[in-house]
């Protein structure tokens, strides 16, 4: 019995604090701490975040311009420019710069490393032109940005016409939000569905400029 309650106590303990540490997260959302960026790299996550596997449902081609928004350490940052060829362009952005530094390292000496333009900078003032990106991509990333419609409306800025918002979230990110809302939150803005892949643990929207 004793090994049996040290379990439960340790489950609720868990329990208890991821329920506290959401709470405290929806009330004053922010990004992710850059103390804890191990976290984006950890083998266990990288199970379920494989890059190309990730990327694969965003229709990222030959020639795109693509925007990584909140890229962190440059977990996904590469591979977006592998796939958008020698033709193509990522522009990394985040708001940290010891973040956006480990993302720059990781393409030193690569031949992705022309691909990818780092931008320290938050995501309501973009230092990008008017329709100018293809696929604003989102990993994360949304639901740590407080004013939604801020965003949303940059972000509709930058985009061509056509062009198309990417947004995955993962459940164990203390700042997950469910499909639901966050659908909700681009349809408000004017943004057109364009499907959903993935399951509640981690998944997958498109949504399209009008």
């Amino acid at each position: 019995m004793g090994i049996l309650n040290t379990l439960a106590f340790g489950v609720g303990a868990l329990t208890g604090s991821q329920v506290g540490l959401r709470a405290i997260w929806r009330r004053t959302p922010r990004p992710h701490p850059r103390v804890l960026a191990a976290i984006l790299e950890h083998p266990l996550r990288m199970k379920y975040r494989n890059p190309s596997q990730s990327l694969g449902p965003f229709g990222l081609a030959e020639g795109k311009s693509v925007l990584d928004l909140g890229c962190g350490t440059g977990v996904f940052t590469g591979e977006m420019a592998r796939q958008v060829g020698g033709t193509g362009a990522v522009h990394a952005v985040d708001i940290q710069s010891a973040l956006l530094e480990r993302a720059k390292a990781r393409l030193v000496g690569t031949d992705l490393a022309g691909r990818v333009h780092f931008h320290h900078s938050g995501a309501y003032r973009l230092p990008l032109d008017a329709e100018s990106i293809d696929v604003a991509v989102l990993i994360a990333t949304f639901s740590e940005i407080p004013n939604t419609l801020l965003l949303l409306e940059e972000l509709r800025r930058v985009l061509k016409p056509n062009g198309y918002i990417a947004i995955s979230e993962e459940l164990p990110h203390p700042a997950y939000l469910p499909a639901p809302m966050v659908r909700n939150h681009l349809r408000e803005a004017g943004f057109r569905y364009g499907g959903q892949q993935g399951n509640p643990f981690c998944y997958s929207l498109l949504h399209f400029r009008e």
